[in-house]
């Protein structure tokens, strides 16, 4: 099972929301039949969500998140009726967000990897947050609608596909955008950043039509959003002093490098080299003494050097995988991984004196890794 995130806790600044204004937490939502309905239906998709071994564990993260969302939440959100904020990180290179009526917010690796800054962050949680906090999916009768399947989510999870890829109608979504431009707002964020971020996450730097976001189910949807927020930015705070408003941290720099680092491994697999490339050089900026950036370079090089054009290429490609693996083993001697990648690689060349000691210092640093029975047949055949 995935590691739960950690709750965001209803600290902040007194929040300015009115029962007139949008986003304002719905005091009716555990005590309406339709509202006990949906609450009930968003419990059964979390279990389903928490059993599905796709959350992303890590409780650095996890605290980073809880405090910015806690940032965006009206402090009288529990008082209200609405549920406790939550937020989980979805391992899943496609760009996708959602909320389930739970107060369970949560956003893929993919579309934290294409963020830019924490005030762009702060834009997609608090667009999520409000949806919550104005019980939005009992508004929108999306129990009743059930929503299409998404890829991303699998199916048997209507509320989180209505919310992730359907979205809300436009006066809901107008709703959303407009909360969480005032929370930005009073929580010291630029809400510049805001448009950018949907900018951002319709765009894929290397192949556009490749992968759809999950996010609002289009890249049109997803313009249409940042349209909103420059059109709301022109009107309500085009005369805003932004000087002193934060657009950046540290922290969000330190807790979302490793979030692209293991995402590029994802996008990997899919075969997505340059975005892989493109999130290792992010990556390494922030940390570049981390083995575990090094072992996925030369993960990308060992794969790209099977569609190489010819011999030469192909060659080139597996030296640089090799150093990349080296200089992993060398960062962290203790990290069986690149011992087991540098053993394929020296046996695929018959080097193999220096195969079977990469293969068993691999197998004395995990000899219970899962492919411990195999890597010891590759031991017997290159024999002693």
């Amino acid at each position: 099972m995935g590691c739960l995130l950690a709750a965001a806790l209803f600290t902040g600044c007194a929040s300015t929301d009115s029962p007139s204004r949008p986003g304002h937490p719905d005091r009716s939502l555990g005590t309406r039949a339709d509202g006990r309905s949906v609450l009930a239906a968003a419990a059964v998709e979390d279990d389903r969500l928490a059993e599905s071994g796709k959350l992303y564990d890590d409780p650095l993260l996890a605290a980073y998140l809880a405090a910015v969302a806690a940032r965006l939440t009206p402090p009288d959100a529990s008082a209200a009726g609405s549920r406790r904020i939550q937020v989980s990180v979805w391992r899943d290179p496609a760009v996708c967000a959602f909320a389930l009526p739970s107060g369970h917010v949560y956003v893929s690796t993919g579309l934290l990897a294409r963020l830019g800054n924490e005030a762009q962050l702060a834009a997609v949680l608090g667009r999520e947050i409000a949806h919550v906090t104005g019980g939005h999916a009992v508004v929108s009768g999306a129990a009743r609608a059930g929503g299409r399947p998404s890829a991303p989510l699998g199916p048997g999870l209507p509320l989180a596909s209505a919310a992730a890829v359907g979205g809300f109608d436009g006066r809901l979504e107008r709703e959303a955008d407009q909360a969480a431009m005032e929370r930005m707002v009073r929580a010291g964020y630029d809400p510049r950043e805001a448009a950018q971020a949907f900018r951002l996450l319709r765009e894929d730097p290397v192949d556009p039509g490749k992968l759809e976001p999950c996010l609002l189910g289009t890249r049109a949807a997803l313009d249409e959003r940042a349209r909103a927020i420059d059109e709301l930015w022109r009107s309500r705070y085009a005369g805003l002093d932004t000087a002193g408003l934060v657009t950046n941290t540290e922290e969000f720099r330190r807790r979302v490098r490793v979030v692209v680092r293991d995402n590029a491994a994802l996008d990997l697999r899919a075969g997505r080299f340059e975005v892989a490339r493109i999130q290792l050089d992010r990556a390494l900026a922030v940390a570049p003494d981390d083995p575990v950036t090094h072992l996925y370079y030369g993960d990308l090089y060992r794969l790209e050097s099977q569609r190489a054009a010819g011999a030469e290429e192909r060659t080139e490609l597996l030296a640089r995988a090799r150093t990349a693996y080296e200089r992993s083993a060398a960062l962290d001697p203790t990290y069986a991984d690149p011992f087991r990648q540098l053993g394929l690689l020296y046996y695929q060349s018959a080097d193999n004196t220096q195969a079977r000691q990469a293969f068993a210092t691999y197998l004395t640093l995990r000899p219970d890794a899962p492919d411990a029975r195999r890597v010891k047949e590759y031991m017997t055949e290159l024999g002693h």
